[in-house]
């Protein structure tokens, strides 16, 4: 198996590369730096296109070249120019001939002349901007995409320490949630169990008042642990259970503050369900998802639909029964 880098031409993949390594540390993997070309149109070799062809797999090996620099030298590393229809196909096909179990990508808008934007660990209010490549492959992925924010960084020989897992109340939630915690646990790490609510601003504006506010959010605690408890206790009977777990509530006037409300480690990622969060294909500025990623202050991991059963297939497993 191995972690997939996705790597693109003009585009700075420091960040991408940065948490590739630090999920190939973690799992003991190898990482592979891919980038696609564009399949084009039928020519022959000379000309016009064939021109075009040959910047095109320069600028990609230029672009290798530079991620693989980034990619520090404990780690067992390979690189390779796939030439696909789509940058979101030929992505998905190299995670298919590789054996891919994470296919990591960065937020769109990273320009090769953008600086670095943080140093090691839970970075600024940046967080994560999907563009159309990385909203295709939410859409279609039968793994899970990790997305590094603007700026992301790990220092060399970085582990992850802690897995947080968005939690709904849901079942599927709390399914995915076990899956999360068989992944912390392979990678010799923490789990926690996480649920972020912004503050029911309508209730204030109809002059209800503060009170029935925290009345709401309070409930809303009471639910989300007791059955964030009953999940622990599921997690306790794992075979190899993750090196510790326990649950974190964040609220705030704005989905900023709620993912800021709770404290966030330096190799920390952050799980998101789509099942949690509504269709991918209804992704948008107001929808939960985008909200997420925009104001993650570390990685996000999306599960897919299609990858969620694998997820529940590992709980199981850690599970014996």
């Amino acid at each position: 198996m191995s972690i997939v880098v996705g790597v693109a031409p003009g585009h700075c993949s420091e960040a991408a590369v940065h948490l590739g390594a630090l999920l190939a540390r973690s799992y003991g993997q190898d990482l592979v730096l891919a980038a696609v070309i564009s399949a084009g149109w039928p020519g022959g070799p000379g000309g016009v296109d064939g021109e075009y062809r040959r910047f095109l797999a320069a600028s990609a090996e230029e672009a290798l070249a530079a991620a693989g620099a980034v990619v520090p030298g404990d780690l067992t590393v390979r690189t390779l120019v796939h030439t696909a229809s789509s940058a979101r196909r030929g992505l998905l096909e190299v995670c298919e001939s590789e054996g891919a179990m994470r296919l990591v990508i960065g937020s769109a808008g990273d320009s090769e002349s953008a600086p670095s934007a943080a140093v090691h660990g839970v970075h600024s209010e940046q967080g994560i901007d999907l563009g159309s490549v990385g909203v295709g492959l939410l859409q279609s992925a039968e793994l899970p995409v990790a997305l590094a924010p603007h700026g992301f960084t790990a220092a060399p020989g970085a582990r992850l320490d802690r897995v947080t897992a968005a939690f709904s109340g849901s079942e599927t939630s709390a399914e995915l949630v076990l899956g999360a915690a068989a992944v912390a646990a392979e990678a010799h790490a923490a789990i926690r169990i996480a649920s972020f609510h912004t503050r029911p601003r309508g209730l204030l504006g109809a002059a209800i008042g503060f009170n029935a506010e925290a009345e709401v959010v309070t409930a809303w605690e009471k639910m989300i642990r007791a059955r964030a408890d009953a999940i622990l206790g599921e997690i306790s009977q794992f075979a190899a259970p993750p090196v510790a777990a326990d649950v974190a509530l964040g609220a705030g006037a704005d989905w900023s503050a709620a993912l800021r409300a709770v404290p966030w480690s330096e190799t920390e990622v952050l799980l998101v369900g789509s099942s949690s969060i509504g269709a991918l294909a209804r992704i948008s500025l107001g929808s939960h998802a985008a909200k997420i990623l925009r104001h993650s202050p570390v990685p996000v991991v999306m599960v897919p639909r299609r990858a969620t059963e694998e997820y529940a297939e590992q709980a199981v497993q850690r599970s014996g029964t």
